[in-house]
């Protein structure tokens, strides 16, 4: 395992080994995620619901719910039944 130092600069100093495939001048962009602390390559592409406001979330929400549904079967009423969950 290696060790993470911030320097008397205030820049904190990663090994290379911890980064395997990163080249010099590297650029990543820091993020959180519950109590982890995520490197992600600058540039790359963040999920939508990491990106989006709260407003915004809602909104692609409604739009979804308000969307057609694709056409699908009924299920049969042996599904609906509890004998019928089990098997």
């Amino acid at each position: 395992m290696g060790v993470l130092e911030v320097g008397d600069d205030g820049v904190l100093h990663v090994p290379g080994e911890m980064l395997p495939g990163a080249r010099p001048h590297s650029r990543f962009e820091v993020d959180r995620v519950g109590n982890v602390t995520v490197l992600r390559p600058a540039g790359t592409a963040r999920p939508f619901w990491r990106q989006a406001t709260p407003a915004e979330r809602a909104a692609a929400f409604r739009r979804w719910a308000q969307s057609p549904r694709p056409s699908a079967p009924d299920l049969p009423p042996d599904c609906l039944r509890r004998e019928g969950i089990y098997d």
